[in-house]
């Protein structure tokens, strides 16, 4: 199967919308359904091909509501390169204490899918989760 891309815009309950990327050898949805979990925002669109239009988006108003805080986790790559993922409005519930830093065990199920899916910029597959920090853009 060649490489595929899907695209999710999000909403959050505070401000805007933004837009991210994920490349993966076999298809992003349990990517997406695993981040949907661990996110207070909502998609609003997807698309990998056909463009989705998700209803009614309902976003949650919590500790990190607004799109401009992101968790950036980042994968080792079979090559040496890294995958990134970007997950907006991260659930604080997925957070150490210090409110930064992603802790790898409450987001176990999203790391299982990415892990031999996601891609690199490269093409080369995620073979390891390195770490996730919360970043404001």
């Amino acid at each position: 199967m060649p490489d595929q891309t899907m695209s999710v815009v999000w909403i959050g309950a505070g401000t805007g919308l933004t837009i991210n990327r994920i490349r993966t050898a076999t298809g992003a949805s349990t990517i997406l359904t695993d981040m949907l979990a661990l996110t207070n925002a909502d998609q609003l669109n997807t698309w990998e091909g056909n463009l989705t239009v998700n209803g009614s988006p309902s976003p949650v108003n919590a500790a990190y509501p607004g799109l401009q805080q992101i968790a950036n986790l980042v994968f080792l790559c079979a090559d040496g390169s890294t995958a990134q993922l970007r997950l907006v409005a991260p659930k604080l519930s997925i957070m150490l204490a210090d409110g930064v830093t992603v802790d790898a065990t409450m987001i176990a199920t999203l790391i299982a899918d990415c892990v031999g899916n996601l891609e690199s910029p490269t093409g080369s597959l995620a073979v390891s989760f390195l770490s996730g920090r919360l970043n404001n853009v």
